[in-house]
């Protein structure tokens, strides 16, 4: 729980001062030169939700006098970071509980002044997989019986975004943007008990506080840094 709101509070803190040093940069002294040397392939990693940390790979096609962009992010994490991001449903659970979360997006961005630079409105289809094996469950039914529980779970979304590549051969790409189909709050779990029976559950996310409250309804934020070619 503490690790997400340090990792909101610091993102929202790259996302507001970042542009400004961009634009300071010693590559906006060869701005012009920038201008008429396009690099369309864009390489690098992002921070932020629902991608967590990832990578990303831009390229800017020829297409709407080199304004129309495709790409693609990817990231996927695992256990430690995940479990404060949960709220354990059995006293016993914790430190043998494993979480896996992956995400891809893929989608269009269209640069509204300038060649595969500065402003940019974008839309892409995203996947959010989340994955665990969750040891001593407690059954609903019978507080004395522990079984472990299992959980697939996958989350399609069209997405809207705003965002801005800042820089050179060495970029800054803040983003915010909308999910039309926000991560809910909760996953399904399949429990299995030692006896051969199973039980359907819910286990739920740290969704009560805020800033992070804000992103199950939908709300993408995320921050970029890469080199282009």
């Amino acid at each position: 729980m503490k690790a997400i709101l340090k990792f909101t509070w610091a993102l929202l803190f790259f996302c507001f001062t970042v542009p400004g040093f961009a634009q300071e940069l010693p590559d906006t002294k060869n701005r012009k030169e920038n201008k008429s040397k396009l690099r369309p392939i864009r390489i690098g990693a992002k921070l932020g939700f629902p991608n967590l940390i990832g990578g990303n790979v831009e390229y800017v096609t020829p297409l709407l006098n080199h304004k129309l962009a495709v790409f693609i992010d990817y990231s996927k994490l695992s256990s430690d970071f995940l479990n404060d991001l949960v709220e354990e449903n059995a006293p016993e659970a914790g430190d043998t509980d494993e979480y896996d979360l992956s995400y891809f997006e893929g989608g269009l961005n269209y640069y509204f002044f300038k060649p595969g630079y500065g402003l940019y409105g974008g839309v892409s289809y995203g996947a959010i997989n989340i994955g665990g094996t969750l040891q001593n469950v407690e059954s609903n039914n019978d507080p004395n019986k522990t079984g472990t529980g299992t959980i697939d779970f996958t989350n399609n979304s069209f997405n809207v975004k705003l965002g801005a590549k800042l820089g050179g051969l060495f970029y800054f790409r803040p983003e915010v943007g909308y999910s039309f189909n926000a991560l809910p709050n909760s996953v399904p779990v399949e429990v299995n008990f030692p006896d051969g029976t199973s039980e359907s559950q819910i286990e739920k996310f740290d969704s009560e506080s805020s800033p992070q409250n804000l992103l199950f309804k939908g709300f993408m934020i995320n921050i970029g840094i890469g080199f282009a070619f």
